[in-house]
């Protein structure tokens, strides 16, 4: 291909994305909710600034070098993390994510070269990834101020940069993974290896945070070790993304090193960039089903198709009540289980590391029950969950039976599952963190509770707001305020508890126990939603 025709094509994706990009303001500037939607997009991406201003302290809240492990571990662990499972899953399938189904109509039936759409797309990924770079560069010398670590602002550069160099070069190693699997048939051999250094890893790690004299520590020095910090790419992106708040001399040539690999990825993923549009259009499909709440088509369109199991439960219901009989049937042939499935054991693990890192002080615990309970709430609440598919089917509203019991039986194998998640993750923190009986029962019942009425409010959201759009985030906002304002009748006894008591295990206790009543305010309000959707 000439390079005269690839600037022609280039130029031509400029300025289909510019005008898509103005073609968006100037959409917004006509239609208040999108503008207020994108002011709350932006604007509450700083306001967090606020509280990192206000909560500062000139002293450290844990030892220097603590935080300092703790920081680097954690970025640690989110590269390998991201290189990795994107490997994993590359290895198999691609899943280019950046393509609309306005992408499929109209720009892969042009004659533009798909090497020269893929070449497009890395450099749409690194104009993206600026935005996140600055919004790093701005929030660490404020998390810094909080946590009491002192930091070179002028190796800041280095962390933006490497931030860039990151997003670019998994995209880039991913696809290219992907192609050459593919094309040479070494998929399995690939993925094997993949998952033996995964293994590997993980095995000394383990073995490091056992053989400590405490496992915190242990696993902090470990991750934070020579071995890690050797690994090609992943290592080199962790120093420099800490370079402004450990020592050393001049982090240039890891960037260097760092830069002329992504070039050589990038280089070599553009070649093979000739037979991606079909993986590209799966994932486009994908989405728009998701976001419209269309489950059918998504199951529709996987290839291959797999061939039904036939599952028995050994019972069955009638009338409404059949609604939990299908749950049964469809969570059995899932994972072979009722109530039963991987989020438990995922909980289980979160509650050992809980267990493991807080101490025997109760309102330590709790902190951490509560911030648990809240990052579940906002996540779920954002996110179209499996009553929404149920809403969209017509079949819902024909069948006899009162709307509070349909509403009932939908929910109820999946509260039953709530209570086991809240076992699983309360279990190893009472054995762990050697609370007694009461303590551990309380944050049982409020994690159970948390998770109960998270489900059953998520009926008056997709209700109201049966369509999602991720990138719409007033709406985003609005089902999280609604996932909130349901739950009040269960938060205020828990503050008024808190408060006329000076107790930390009232509080949860006084949540458990307003649940019955948010729940059953939940009930009338979504029945009479629900009946004016009924067919009479």
């Amino acid at each position: 291909m000439s390079s005269n025709r690839v600037w022609k094509e280039l130029r031509a994706l400029f300025f289909l994305d510019f005008a898509k990009f103005k073609n968006y303001l100037v959409d917004a500037a006509r239609h208040p909710g999108k503008l207020i939607g994108l002011l709350l997009q932006y604007g509450l991406q700083f306001v967090w600034l606020l509280p990192l201003l206000f909560l500062r302290s000139n002293k450290p809240t844990v030892p220097w070098a603590l935080s300092l492990d703790a920081l680097g571990a954690g970025v640690m662990a989110l590269l390998v993390l991201i290189f990795f499972s994107g490997m994993n899953k590359a290895s198999v399938k691609y899943a280019p994510g950046q393509y609309s189904m306005g992408d499929v109509n109209f720009l892969f039936p042009s004659p533009i070269s798909q090497r020269t759409v893929y070449a497009w797309s890395m450099l749409r990924e690194m104009i993206s990834s600026l935005y996140l770079a600055l919004i790093g560069v701005i929030y660490l010398p404020f998390i810094s101020l909080l946590i009491g670590l002192s930091m070179d602002a002028s190796k800041l550069a280095y962390t933006a940069i490497t931030i860039i160099i990151i997003s670019v070069l998994a995209s880039a190693l991913n696809f290219f993974i992907y192609s050459v699997s593919h094309r040479f048939g070494i998929g399995k051999i690939i993925k094997i290896a993949i998952r033996l250094m995964t293994i590997g890893l993980l095995a000394y790690t383990a073995w490091g945070a056992l053989t400590a004299d405490s496992i915190l520590e242990g696993l902090l020095v470990t991750v934070n070790g020579s071995v890690f910090s050797n690994i090609p790419v992943i290592g080199w992106a962790k120093t420099l993304i800490m370079s402004p708040f450990i020592a050393i001399s001049s982090p240039l040539p890891l960037l260097l090193g760092l830069l002329a690999t992504a070039i050589i990825i990038v280089v070599l993923a553009v070649h093979f960039a000739v037979d991606y549009y079909e993986e590209a259009i799966s994932v486009a499909e994908w989405v728009k089903s998701v976001s419209s709440g269309n489950i059918e088509t998504t199951a529709s369109s996987e290839e291959p198709k797999k061939k039904g199991r036939h599952v028995d439960v050994g019972w069955s219901t009638n009338g409404p009540w059949a609604f939990i009989w299908k749950q049964a049937v469809a969570n059995k042939r899932a994972s072979r289980f009722m109530i039963l499935g991987w989020d438990q054991l995922l909980l289980l693990i979160v509650g050992i590391i809980f267990g493991f890192i807080a101490s025997a002080d109760f309102s330590e615990v709790a902190g951490y029950i509560i911030g648990y309970a809240t990052t579940y709430v906002l996540f779920i609440g954002s996110i179209p969950v499996g009553l929404q598919y149920e809403l969209r089917k017509q079949y819902i509203y024909t069948l006899p039976g009162r709307p509070m019991y349909k509403i009932l039986a939908i929910n109820t194998l999946s509260s039953a599952k709530a209570v086991i998640r809240g076992a699983a993750l309360v279990l190893p923190i009472w054995i762990l963190a050697k609370l007694n009986i009461y303590q551990a029962l309380a944050i049982w019942l409020f994690s159970s509770s948390v998770d109960i009425m998270t489900l059953f409010s998520g009926v008056l959201i997709n209700i109201a707001l049966p369509f999602y759009d991720a990138k719409n985030i007033l709406q985003t906002y609005l089902r999280m305020a609604v996932q909130v304002l349901s739950m009040l009748p269960a938060i205020l006894p828990a503050i008024i508890a808190g408060v006329a008591m000076n107790s930390m295990v009232a509080p949860f206790y006084a949540f458990a126990a307003g649940t019955p009543v948010a729940l059953a305010l939940l009930l009338y309000i979504a029945e009479k939603l629900f009946a004016r959707m009924e067919m009479k």
